[in-house]
């Protein structure tokens, strides 16, 4: 993973199926608003069942694409979980407020069905977005006096638009997986499906072996140290974000309380995939990386911003913003990334914070 890249979705999917987490996958809108609100799967998702069937053949892994939103969430509140299952719903951003307790009960129920038993249920959440043009806050001849002036005008639109209380119930963000696009059809699963059935002996044992990392992964989690320094250094990354220039201090830049735990269990997947038994500074940055760039809330118009409270000129936050407006723009195309801006005030604080020798 880059500085300022999503990071993969097959390391994103073997570390939450490890640890049991959700996570949203970042899809570039390429598709009609109306193909999205079809009740049929679209072909990101059915890419996504494809990829994960690839990852995990016969590892008795239940993969379900929500159809009708409302119809899906009553049955997941109502089904047993006997086996994992991962479930996949399209354009989380289209669900309504009622959906979204909904899922955040759903969600909750299979976290604690899972610490229970070994089976569970974690979600893969489809975030659909477009690198939009940042609008100006200069008025020109012919502008209609109904439009937004600046100071409510948003120079920096977020890509997620669900409440926080669902947002946070996801780990991470990820990019979707490099796999042929256009070549995947509800027919083309079955026919994947048989493939991997006459698959070799040598993909098979390939398969095995990292099933095997998996649950080796898991049964040592808990061995990987973790030093109340390497503790501290988490919590004063999380201070540094919650009162950073860019963040929305009243919500504490959307850094929460179990902001800590997460870290510290991503961190331990990170050494531990590294080949290490203890968390080191360089593994915190990781995580941090890959961590709080989805929960940040940065300041979108000046009327967010805190300084105006002592005295700051609105105007002046405006051009700041328009000017940080134009720049995620730009970089947004390049890195392919929506959250690049959070990433961005991640490495920020990152870099001022002094890690632990």
């Amino acid at each position: 993973m880059g500085d300022h890249s999503l990071p993969d979705f097959r390391t994103c999917l073997k570390f939450s199926v490890t640890a049991r987490k959700s996570f949203l996958c970042m899809y570039r809108d390429d598709v009609a608003d109306e193909k999205l609100a079809s009740p049929m799967p679209s072909a990101c998702d059915i890419q996504l069942k494809t990829t994960i069937g690839e990852m995990y053949p016969a590892a008795g892994m239940r993969v379900t694409i929500m159809n009708s939103t409302t119809e899906s969430l009553d049955s997941l509140a109502t089904t047993h979980i006997q086996d994992f299952e991962i479930v996949i719903i399209p354009d989380v951003n289209s669900l309504s407020r009622p959906d979204q307790a909904k899922l955040v009960r759903v969600m909750r129920e299979s976290e604690i069905s899972s610490e229970r038993a070994q089976s569970g249920r974690i979600f893969i959440g489809v975030i659909h977005w477009s690198n939009q043009t940042p609008p100006s806050s200069a008025t020109k001849d012919g502008d209609d006096a109904s439009k937004p002036t600046a100071k409510t005008r948003v120079f920096l639109p977020a890509c997620i638009h669900i409440d926080g209380w669902l947002k946070h119930k996801f780990w991470f963000a990820c990019a979707p997986p490099h796999l042929n696009f256009d070549s995947f059809s509800e027919s083309s699963i079955s026919t994947r499906a048989t493939n991997n059935t006459e698959a070799t002996k040598e993909e098979e044992q390939e398969s095995a072996d990292k099933r095997s990392v998996g649950v080796d992964e898991e049964a040592n989690l808990d061995d990987v140290f973790v030093g109340t320094n390497v503790k501290r250094y988490i919590l004063d990354i999380m201070v540094h974000l919650r009162t950073h220039r860019l963040t929305y201090n009243a919500k504490a830049g959307g850094v929460y309380t179990n902001s800590l735990d997460d870290v510290i269990l991503l961190s331990r997947l990170i050494s531990l995939h590294s080949g290490k038994m203890f968390v080191a500074p360089s593994h915190v940055k990781e995580a941090s990386m890959w961590y709080f760039p989805m929960h940040l809330e940065l300041v979108r118009r000046s009327s967010m911003d805190s300084s105006l409270l002592y005295g700051s000129d609105p105007n002046l936050v405006d051009e700041m913003l328009e000017k940080l407006g134009k720049i995620k723009f730009e970089e947004v195309n390049e890195f392919e990334n929506p959250l690049f801006l959070e990433s961005l005030v991640v490495k920020n604080v990152i870099g001022k914070v002094v890690p632990p020798v």
